[in-house]
């Protein structure tokens, strides 16, 4: 009996405000009244109201953000920007964003829908900002490259309002184990596998990692690299794995006694990425020593840097402007069925120049 009459209760507080809302007397992106404002108006319980404003959240007629209350949606489920897609990436300079929106926008553009290009600047705080906005504005759908995607945290609860407002979100770059989101990445345990395995097979046997311990994506190629000197029966000494944050990337490539002691010990660097495999390549060659015939050096992502400078670099290959491109595909079928499957992993591929010495030719 109770249980009847405090459904009753929440339902008279859902119909008023929804009533209030489809009429045009609230308007939208107005902010609702508190939670205590609407127990003194109707004298309920803050549950019952907390209630109605949870159904009404759920429905799509308010959303809440974090710290400031309910606010009235700019655009609810079934009259949103049916044919916009926000993206949001890390960087507008970083040269492999660039081609994730080239893939995305060739999709879009034949589907007829837009793209509207935000950027987070790999902060979770300027990323939940952008997610805000996009449920704000009611687009049809989001693809994110996640802030910091090792943290995956930090914005757990938009995550979630998200999958319950029923918006299609796809990440690309990083997976969110916990969001419930579909990906569309490289395998980057296989890469950073596929690295090291390529180094020992050329004979070295003392292999250092430089890789981003912010981005999952480092996370997921150290642990390639370090299952393939398992493998191998070679185990990892202290000092070889060094870590570096985008923020701190030229500081970490300046700390050129941290780098030598580390770079010291081994034969051959597997890097994170192209950009910090050539800032290594520099930093030898400031110091006298030779790549390769001194230390072999490896990149990954085969970005158009490999190939800056005298010597080409090997590289880990992925397929940004594919994954764009299947992100979009992905999406756009999770608009028109929400139920489709939409995940998709990128196998890695091996592309040899010559910046890696083969130690068994001179043995």
């Amino acid at each position: 009996m109770k249980m009847k009459e405090t459904i009753s209760k929440y339902q008279i507080v859902y119909e008023e405000m929804k009533k209030e809302i489809v009429s045009g007397r609230m308007a939208r992106g107005e902010k609702m009244p508190s939670e205590l404002q609407l127990m003194e108006q109707y004298g309920f319980s803050r549950q019952t109201i907390r209630k109605a404003l949870e159904e009404l959240a759920k429905d799509g007629y308010v959303h809440k953000v974090q710290g400031s209350g309910s606010f009235v949606k700019s655009s609810r489920i079934g009259e949103k920007n049916s044919k916009t897609i926000m993206f949001i990436a890390l960087f507008a300079q970083h040269y492999f964003f660039s081609q994730y929106i080239a893939g995305v926008e060739s999709v879009l553009k034949e589907n007829d829908y837009a793209l509207n290009i935000t950027f987070s600047d790999n902060r979770p705080e300027d990323e939940a900002r952008c997610l805000e906005d996009a449920i704000e504005k009611g687009y049809a759908g989001i693809l994110l490259v996640p802030a910091r995607s090792a943290c995956i945290y930090a914005n757990l609860y938009l995550y979630k309002k998200i999958r319950q407002l029923r918006i299609p979100c796809i990440t690309l770059g990083g997976q969110l184990p916990y969001s419930g989101f579909p990906c569309v990445i490289m395998d980057d345990y296989e890469g950073g596998k596929m690295a090291a395995k390529y180094l020992i097979a050329k004979g070295h046997s003392r292999i250092a990692s430089i890789m981003n311990r912010t981005e999952c994506s480092g996370c997921m190629r150290y642990a390639g690299y370090q299952s393939a000197l398992m493998e191998a029966g070679i185990k990892e000494e202290p000092g070889w794995a060094q870590w570096y944050e985008y923020e701190t990337f030229q500081d970490f490539l300046e700390n050129e006694e941290l780098i030598g002691s580390c770079l010291s010990k081994v034969t051959a660097v597997f890097c994170f990425n192209d950009e910090m495999a050539l800032g290594i390549i520099e930093l030898l060659k400031k110091q006298g020593i030779r790549v390769p015939e001194d230390m072999s050096v490896m990149g990954y992502d085969d970005s158009y840097m490999c190939m800056f400078g005298e010597k080409k670099l090997t590289s880990i290959r992925q397929e940004p402007v594919e994954q764009g491109e299947r992100a979009a595909m992905n999406l756009l079928q999770l608009i028109k069925n929400p139920n489709s499957g939409a995940d998709a992993f990128f196998e890695p591929s091996l592309v040899e120049r010559e910046t890696v010495r083969d130690l068994q030719k001179s043995y």
